[in-house]
């Protein structure tokens, strides 16, 4: 009987205090001169943005900061704070420079992605999401017809959030690949290819390359580790050369000299080069006659030249010819590059 009295009395109590609101917050607070006012202090504008790294080590700011300063390059400089573990302020001084940061992005710092967006006018900083990175998609293996704007944008929703084409060649009638910027989703692995149904329900691959594509695993193909940290990947039991992913989702991973001297190199043990002997035979003797009078012009392939050069007894320098005086002084076979660099062969004249 006294728990059910002691009930109803909450249930009253409740009841009347449901409608009721402490005045303090009710009241609203209107800054004064709001439409005026400019974040950042003595009436400099500023354009903030937030943005954290794509990995699990810590950041170090001091270290990032400088780095990310001297990449940029800022017209008007950046203030750089850390706002949490993993997330900081970039405050920048003009429009463009905001603008710079996010179109020319992905960054990274040792390797490891930033993702960040501008904050936009009455958010807080640590509300905005960050889920995704802006990044360059190449299209390969594209067919002839299916290269328009809207099947390009249609392409980037399924890898994630299409952002732009890229504008440079709008309108070619084919190329090699296409590039469109894409917003990608961090917590899906990246994906390597795709099936386009063409008009006659035949299907054709594309192929997809990243631009700029920071750390990311060869076995789940999530970005922000390496497979050498992976639990996927050791718990898969199969070495690195049969996992899904590879170096090829990386566009432009082809590096090393071109092969543009290939015609002047001799193979080892392979026998010398024929074309200038077959060249010096069809050109004829005004050929020869050009090469004769001009045999400093290609010095470096004849190798060091002997110098022999005739001097009076008594000039200081050389090995003298035995046999009688006032002959002629013969100087040692050496380079011409042995004198230029101060060669002790040369010695001082005598006083």
């Amino acid at each position: 009987m006294a728990t059910s009295a002691s009930t109803e009395g909450v249930a009253g109590i409740t009841a009347r205090w449901a409608d009721m609101a402490l005045e303090e917050e009710e009241e609203a607070f209107q800054p004064v001169d709001a439409s005026e006012a400019v974040d950042g202090g003595d009436g400099v504008a500023t354009w903030p943005m937030v943005g954290r790294f794509l990995t699990d080590k810590l950041i170090k700011l001091e270290y990032m900061r400088q780095v990310f300063a001297s990449v940029w390059k800022l017209v008007k400089g950046v203030q750089v704070t850390e706002l949490q573990t993993n997330l900081f302020m970039f405050v920048f001084f003009h429009s463009s420079d905001l603008q710079y940061v996010l179109e020319e992005g992905p960054w990274s710092f040792e390797n490891c992605t930033l993702i960040c967006r501008p904050v936009v006018d009455g958010a807080l900083p640590g509300e905005v999401k960050l889920d995704s990175v802006d990044i360059w998609v190449q299209l390969h293996d594209l067919p002839v017809g299916y290269t328009s704007t809207t099947i390009q944008e249609q392409i980037g929703n399924f890898l994630g959030n299409f952002v732009k084409c890229d504008e440079r060649f709008i309108g070619a009638p084919w190329l090699d690949f296409y590039r469109i910027r894409v917003a990608l989703p961090v917590d899906k692995p990246l994906k390597r290819r795709m099936k386009l149904m063409k008009r006659d329900k035949t299907w054709s691959w594309v192929s997809f390359r990243y631009e700029r594509l920071h750390n990311f695993c060869y076995c789940c193909g999530m970005m922000g580790h390496v497979h050498k940290f992976c639990l996927v990947a050791r718990e898969a039991g199969v070495t690195a050369d049969r996992f899904p992913f590879g170096p090829e989702l990386r566009a432009g991973t082809r590096r090393g000299p071109r092969g543009v001297g290939e015609s002047w190199l001799v193979p080892v043990g392979g026998p010398p080069r024929v074309d200038s002997v077959v060249g010096a035979a069809s050109g004829g003797a005004g050929n020869a006659a050009v090469a004769s009078q001009e045999p400093d012009v290609r010095e470096s392939d004849t190798g060091v030249v002997a110098v022999s050069k005739r001097r009076r007894e008594g000039s200081g320098s050389g090995v003298r010819r035995h046999g009688g005086t006032g002959g002629d002084v013969h100087m040692a076979e050496v380079s011409k590059n042995v004198h230029g660099a101060g060669s002790g062969l040369y010695t001082r004249r005598s006083s």
